[in-house]
């Protein structure tokens, strides 16, 4: 992805403050230990509306919450609170435009071992969001490899939850992909089943069928991805089939996606060198894609509950 430009202001804990002035000291338990807990949300500016609001908000704090309490670090704001200073953030930076949201809960202690737990410093950066380079370079779909690397599993790490040392799986199955040439990854557990790419959820077109991956197989319980399987059904009509996924069936399906907050709806063209059935994006790829550009942008008003305004007042 393109390099976001840099906000004037970033959070830190209740104060609004230069971007040059947000630091963490390098002895936190934060850098030593990962000891974070994260959300990446997304906004997108509409002309029509006039207003850039955030999609999902609430459901991605509730998931922050169930971070922290999982890996017992207390937040040091409530929900509400934290949602009020991400929109006076975005209005302090003047963000009129697509934009990427993060929030991260992370143990600031510079003095203390492993187990430390306090204090929980919160910090909330708003940056516009570019495209990406394939998108820049006129690629439609994603060549993807099936990674040498293991997802972990919840008996290890909570993979539901976005604590950011599970992260380091992810970038290894990345970095493994693009150096063997491939654009993207897809990891497997240690059964041989199919769990989701490098921090998004995953989607296969199967003999018509849309299948995904269940919440149980080590997967994050993304909320792009209850949001996909929430309009199939509401929008079009389907069903989504929540199952596990042989290796094997992902070389021979019809399509395939990936999707997340910062991947949004992602089309897959083959898996190791394996073109799948039809060309990418296919009939159903698009056709949610579609869907979801649309509510993410407001122009489905039956989904503004999901949209949480940043411009404009909200409605009564």
């Amino acid at each position: 992805m393109t390099a976001p430009a840099r906000p004037r202001f970033v959070c830190m804990n209740r104060d609004f403050v230069p971007y040059e002035d947000a630091k963490v000291h390098v002895l936190s338990a934060a850098f030593k230990y990962a000891a974070t807990v994260y959300e990446g949300i997304r906004a997108y500016w509409s002309d029509d509306t006039g207003d850039a609001p955030i999609f999902r908000l609430r459901e991605h704090l509730e998931r922050l919450q169930l971070s922290a309490d999982l890996s017992r670090l207390p937040l040091p704001d409530s929900i509400e609170e934290i949602e009020a200073r991400l929109v006076e953030l975005i209005r302090r930076n003047e963000l009129k435009q697509d934009m990427h949201i993060r929030i991260i809960a992370f143990v600031s202690a510079d003095d203390g071992l492993i187990d430390a737990v306090e204090p929980v410093d919160l910090m909330i950066a708003t940056m516009p969001m570019g495209r990406y380079p394939e998108e820049v370079a006129g690629k439609t779909a994603l060549d993807v490899g099936i990674s040498h690397w293991q997802r972990l599993s919840d008996a290890a790490m909570p993979p539901r939850v976005k604590t950011s040392g599970n992260y380091v799986n992810s970038r290894l199955a990345l970095l493994q992909a693009r150096h063997s040439g491939y654009d993207d990854a897809l990891l497997l557990d240690a059964r041989g089943k199919v769990t989701e790419g490098p921090g998004y959820n995953f989607f296969m077109v199967r003999r018509g069928e849309v299948v995904t991956p269940m919440v149980t197989q080590g997967i994050l319980e993304g909320i792009t991805r209850e949001t996909i399987i929430e309009l199939l059904a509401e929008v079009h009509g389907i069903q989504v089939v929540q199952r596990e996924i042989d290796k094997t069936e992902v070389l021979v399906a019809e399509e395939a996606f990936f999707c997340g907050s910062g991947k949004e709806v992602r089309p897959i063209a083959s898996v190791d060198r394996h073109q799948l059935r039809r060309p990418a994006p296919g009939e159903m790829t698009r056709a949610i894609r579609d869907t979801y550009f649309d509510v993410v942008r407001g122009r489905r008003p039956e989904f503004g509950r999901w949209l949480t305004p940043v411009w404009k007042e909200p409605a009564p």
